[in-house]
């Protein structure tokens, strides 16, 4: 997981996405954030140096620290997308089920190519990952 100490800033999200050096890999991250804009009603935003947010919440740790987080976001990895899903995957193990060739951890879906998902259960997964964020944190 990437620190969180990362913070939202104003890095040009389209130009970022462009920067990469692969086809693929650019019209996979302008997918990702059509479909998450398109979910959050909220424009990209870049937290630290690649992270692509949606929406913020206060993030509190159970030592009671606290901080700034997307309530959707992903992370163009090498070799693979990293979606997070701060609630957890806990609620989701079906729609994972459904989503096609992913792997997950405790609150990341890996993905290695959006064309092995079904995008429609994708798009699915992030409506419910939002409403679920939405109804255990003040979201933004």
């Amino acid at each position: 997981m990437l620190e969180p100490f990362i913070e939202a800033n104003d890095t040009d999200v389209t130009q970022f996405i462009s920067n990469f050096e692969q086809t693929r890999r650019q019209l996979d991250a302008q997918l990702l954030q059509q479909l998450m804009a398109k979910v959050s009603g909220k424009p990209a935003v870049m937290w630290g140096e690649q992270v692509i947010g949606f929406g913020e919440y206060t993030c509190v740790h159970k030592t009671g620290r606290q901080w700034q987080w997307p309530v959707l976001s992903f992370v163009m990895e090498p070799g693979r997308i990293a979606i997070y899903v701060m609630s957890g995957l806990d609620n989701y193990e079906r729609q994972l089920k459904q989503l096609g060739r992913c792997k997950s951890a405790s609150n990341c879906i890996y993905i290695h190519k959006l064309t092995e998902v079904d995008m429609t259960v994708l798009e699915k997964l992030m409506i419910d990952v939002y409403a679920e964020m939405q109804s255990k944190f003040d979201c933004q």
